[in-house]
């Protein structure tokens, strides 16, 4: 055994071990936390609620799953969110056994390691999205297809149509791997046969079954998810050409996978590092560099946010790890050790103890996550005043951070929708309010100057409400009369 770190390494067991630490420590970080839902995070309670196999702007897993936890410890924020720093050690696992039976033992445990203090990896782990069930289930789509490729078969095919289902399930981008998979059987020959097989049907009809319901679902809704995800997140138009939005997600992409990993990915396609198995390696950038390729373009014709390119990393990190351990000199395996393990130590520490609505100006994204119940009883409060039973809310931001925190209140909140328009979220969907149903004790917020003089609607009071869109953390409330004694008020 050599002095070098990296050429050290412990059992799966022992991986699993501190993986499963980890997972222990962010959890615990969450339950410390005095950090609020975000409006996204909020709005998937909300759909939890109710039972589908479709909402407006995602598949239904996540639903699903904060249903499951809530029955178990409610619908507060660190029980909504404590499954995904397991569910990001469990892809660190899975990922580190692929790279186990690729390049060997030392590589899959640093590879586990690697991609459980990823900066991307560290701050989603405590926060609920989409993203870290999306990676668990391509992690195991990953195991199937080099399992294909090893000995082909039955089972692994029925591996990959499961994983790939219910990553469908999870987030649309999991359909990316299919058609990696069939690139990567058109540009490397000597897989041909053994990617085109007859259990290659098999496969996808597994996962056509799996996201059936679903499709379902959009057929019957106007394909409300498909539309959605065509208009506001892919968008294309000449308007919205940036060529800095694409350079800013590429460069920001070095902070997501950390600079050394990254770096590696990058030496690996542009400069052509190797280990001693090249094919593994082209087989790795083959089921990773497209994706960021065409996230980037998608960039630079309208935008795209840092993560979109998520699952380029369990790919990625494997064959990154695998050139960063083998590399004569340390200095990149422990930049990345030490960066990566502080970044992810920070962000572990500041959620623990740092409030976001301490956060700065600088700091809009953070205070997303506070204020929201400030703000709910300040409502709560102007309505028992008034006597009034719903609240109208414009924006699907501040209806999901609203609606949440007077989730168990009596008063009814909507979301409003002008007569003769298209819903553009789930609220609009099922809790439309046009102006044409009842108006007695309603309050309004939100709503533009051109809404609100068209309902008529004048301001009868300014409530305390230190969320991320009142730069004063303040916001006027509207109505259809003015209070019995007199002018607007302030609570």
């Amino acid at each position: 055994m050599t002095g070098r770190l990296q050429d050290r390494f412990l059992s799966l067991s022992g991986l699993a071990l501190i993986l499963a630490a980890i997972a222990a420590a962010r959890l615990a970080a969450l339950f410390l936390s005095p950090s609020e839902l975000g409006f996204d995070e909020a709005q998937y309670v909300l759909w939890a609620r109710h039972f589908d196999f479709g909402y407006f702007t995602k598949p239904p897993l996540i639903a699903w799953t904060i249903a499951a936890e809530a029955r178990i410890c409610g619908e507060g924020a660190a029980c909504v969110r404590s499954v995904v720093p397991f569910v990001n050690s469990a892809t660190a696992f899975v990922l580190a056994l692929l790279a186990t039976r690729l390049y060997g033992a030392r590589t899959g445990f640093w590879t586990g390691i690697f991609f459980v203090v990823m900066p991307g990896i560290a701050v989603s782990s405590f926060l609920i999205t989409t993203d870290p069930f999306l990676l668990f289930f391509w992690a195991l789509a990953l195991v199937a297809v080099c399992a294909q490729i090893e000995r082909p078969g039955l089972k692994p095919a029925v591996l990959f149509g499961i994983a790939a289902g219910l990553g469908l399930n999870a987030k649309y981008a999991m359909i990316y791997l299919p058609a990696l998979v069939a690139l990567a059987g058109a540009v490397m020959p000597e897989l041909r046969e053994r990617l085109f097989r007859r259990e290659s049907l098999v496969a996808l009809g597994l996962m056509l079954l799996l996201i059936a319901p679903n499709l379902v679902w959009n057929a019957l809704h106007g394909f409300a998810t498909f539309e959605h995800t065509a208009n506001d997140n892919i968008g294309w138009s000449l308007e919205r050409i940036n060529g800095r939005k694409g350079f800013e997600f590429f460069a920001a992409q070095f902070g997501i996978a950390g600079p050394v990993i990254f770096g590696a990915m990058l030496n690996a396609l542009f400069l052509k590092a190797r280990t001693e198995t090249p094919r593994t390696d082209v087989l790795m950038l083959v089921l990773s560099w497209p994706i960021l390729f065409v996230i980037t373009i998608q960039g630079f014709l309208a935008h795209a946010n840092a993560n979109w390119a998520a699952t380029a990393y369990p790919a990625g990190v494997i064959v990154a790890t695998a050139l960063v351990v083998r590399h004569r000199w340390r200095l990149f395996f422990w930049t990345n050790l030490i960066v990566c393990g502080l970044v992810s130590l920070a962000v572990l520490v500041g959620t623990a103890v740092f409030d976001p609505a301490d956060a700065p100006g600088a700091g809009k994204q953070l205070r997303q996550l506070a204020g929201w119940q400030k703000t709910a009883a300040s409502l709560e409060a102007l309505a028992a005043q008034r006597g009034a039973s719903r609240i109208v809310v414009e924006s699907r931001a501040l209806t999901a951070g609203v609606a949440y925190a007077l989730r168990d209140s009596e008063l009814k909140v909507f979301a409003y929708l002008a007569k003769g328009e298209t819903p553009t979220d789930q609220f609009q969907l099922d809790r439309p309010w046009n102006g044409e149903d009842a108006r007695d004790g309603t309050l309004l917020i939100g709503l533009g100057e051109d809404d609100l003089e068209r309902l008529g609607a004048r301001q009868i009071a300014t409530i305390d409400a230190p969320i991320y869109a009142s730069a004063e953390g303040t916001m006027p409330v509207y109505g259809f009369s003015e209070p019995a004694g007199g002018a607007a008020s302030k609570r």
